[in-house]
């Protein structure tokens, strides 16, 4: 599993992506679980800068740049706990900048809360 995306974000629902975060049964499949902790990310990204669907959201791009503070940092971590289980901390936002960065550590733990 890399942990940065560099390709265009896959192709899924925002509540699809969430379905795959938060189905404790299904499969450990890294880059399908990548693939959704991204559009998931992206999703909450756009409606916290209150951008539409058509806008650019790079997950290569540091977080900052796309013009996530600190507040929307926390209010994204928030809603990732209360939504998937999976921690993402106001420090993780510092130390893995780029969306992919974070769909990474969202991944990483979801792994490890599931059954093997």
């Amino acid at each position: 599993m890399t942990d940065d995306l560099t390709s265009p974000l896959p192709v899924m629902a925002p509540d699809a992506a969430l379905a795959i975060l938060t189905d404790r049964e299904a499969g450990t499949d890294a880059e399908l679980m990548l693939g959704a902790a991204l559009v998931h990310l992206t999703a909450l990204v756009r409606q916290g800068l209150e951008l539409d669907a058509t806008e650019d959201v790079p997950a290569d791009v540091p977080v900052d740049q796309l013009g996530v503070d600190s507040l929307l940092a926390l209010e994204i971590g928030d809603h990732v706990f209360d939504a998937t289980g999976a921690v993402l901390t106001v420090e993780d936002v510092a130390r893995r900048p780029t969306l992919g960065g974070l769909a990474a550590l969202i991944v990483a733990d979801l792994r490890k809360q599931r059954p093997t």
